[in-house]
């Protein structure tokens, strides 16, 4: 069944966000033969004679239609960026809004948030950004959760942050539609593409295979993952994602078989055994580095969890080298 995109183009756009969203569904379209993404561009201009919009790096886009010819889609994907926080046109919030109650589903790239806030449309999730807007957003709508993540999904309605998330958001996007095995092949057609390591890469795709299973969890692991020098308690990370910790400690259970706060341990715990293999630096920076009080506490757990002391890791080690 073929899915009807409407991407709106507002001035001062990103230009990356947009053309890895196309890209997405074009690809998604030429690797299976099929159109399963139909999707058309709008201006949203003053001017409805005026369907040229210029980037924020200058380059003019030409649009199939102006937003006044918008009739409906299955998925808005809202491009903003510079002039965001500013924009306010009380008729394209009645378009998007009308959408949402309808049934539709919204999505916003790189700034597009702060547009779906000033339409009321964040009222019961959360969001994210780019990061140089961050502090505005705040300022402006400081009962909205800004979460640290690549991308947020909410009831219906998905943001990300902007460039190379945007196809994290749309990998997900897709995945939700057409399934797991069309992500992982679209994947592999953009690997030549991104300026990522491989590292990087594989991250990426087991971020999207959590997002898959839950939301909740998988934003839950961004956070954790980003956040291990000062780790957040499991409270604040709920409140984060818009969630509960009973709700978290469910899902975790359910998919890890473990709680929040070992699974959190575990990934910090796999970073020290990273920097004890990998570096020289002393046990008592590496714990520091990883969010554990003292060296000796961070070796007490690092045995539990591997059977040996962080000392005789690195000497190991050290002698294959």
């Amino acid at each position: 069944m073929t899915k009807n995109i409407a991407i709106f183009l507002l001035p001062g756009f990103a230009l990356t966000s947009f053309s890895l969203t196309v890209e997405a569904f074009s690809v998604a379209n030429l690797l299976t033969q099929n159109t399963l993404y139909k999707y058309t561009v709008y201006s949203v201009t003053d001017d409805p004679n005026e369907k040229v919009v210029t980037s924020s790096n200058g380059m003019k886009v030409q649009t199939d239609k102006h937003i006044s010819e918008f009739e409906q889609a299955d998925l808005i994907c809202l491009c903003a960026y510079q002039g965001a926080p500013r924009f306010q046109n009380d008729q394209f919030n009645q378009i998007l809004k009308r959408h949402y109650i309808q049934g539709g589903y919204l999505a916003s790239l790189s700034s597009g948030s702060f547009i779906f806030a000033n339409a009321g449309l964040l009222k019961n999730t959360t969001c994210t950004v780019t990061s140089e807007h961050e502090d505005v957003f705040r300022e402006l709508y400081p009962h909205i959760t800004l979460q640290e993540s690549l991308y947020t999904v909410g009831n219906r309605i998905y943001t990300c942050r902007g460039g190379m998330t945007a196809l994290d958001m749309m990998m997900y996007i897709i995945g939700k539609d057409f399934g797991t095995e069309l992500t992982e092949r679209i994947s592999v057609r953009f690997d030549n593409d991104k300026i990522r390591t491989l590292d990087e890469i594989n991250k990426s795709n087991q971020h999207l295979r959590l997002r898959l299973r839950s939301p909740a969890l998988g934003a839950a692991v961004e956070i954790m993952e980003a956040n291990i020098e000062e780790p957040y308690s499991i409270e604040v990370i709920s409140d984060m994602i818009g969630s509960s910790v009973r709700q978290l400690e469910l899902l975790f259970r359910k998919h890890f078989a473990t709680t929040p706060n070992k699974y959190y341990l575990k990934i910090r715990l796999q970073r020290v055994f990273k920097l004890v293999e990998d570096t020289r630096l002393p046990l008592s920076e590496i714990a520091n580095a990883c969010g554990f009080s003292s060296h000796s506490y961070m070796g007490q757990c690092f045995r539990k969890e591997f059977g040996d002391h962080p000392s005789a890791i690195r000497k190991r080690s050290y002698a294959t080298h």
